[in-house]
C-alpha cells in the first residue's frame, strides 16, 4: 500500500502566482531585472516568508524588501 505524504513546504500554483505577482511588483518598483543578484535575494526571501505562513501581498512585499 502506498503511503500518503504531506508536503507542507510545497508551494501550489496559486502560491506561485501570488509570489510572482509580488516579485514582479517589487522588481518594477526597484528598477531591477529578474536575473540580477538583488532579485535572487528578494525571491529567496519571498519563498521563505511564504513557507513561514505569510500570504498577504503587502506583508510579503514589505518583509521581502526590508525597507
Amino acid at each position: 500500500m502506498l503511503k500518503s505524504h504531506d508536503y507542507t513546504d510545497a508551494v501550489l500554483p496559486t502560491g506561485i502566482d501570488l509570489l510572482d505577482d509580488v516579485f514582479t511588483e517589487i522588481l518594477a518598483e526597484k528598477g531591477l531585472c529578474r536575473d540580477c543578484e538583488a532579485a535572487e535575494l528578494i525571491a529567496r526571501r519571498l519563498f521563505s516568508l511564504y513557507q513561514s505562513g505569510h500570504r498577504e501581498t503587502k506583508m510579503l512585499r514589505d518583509l521581502a524588501v526590508g525597507d
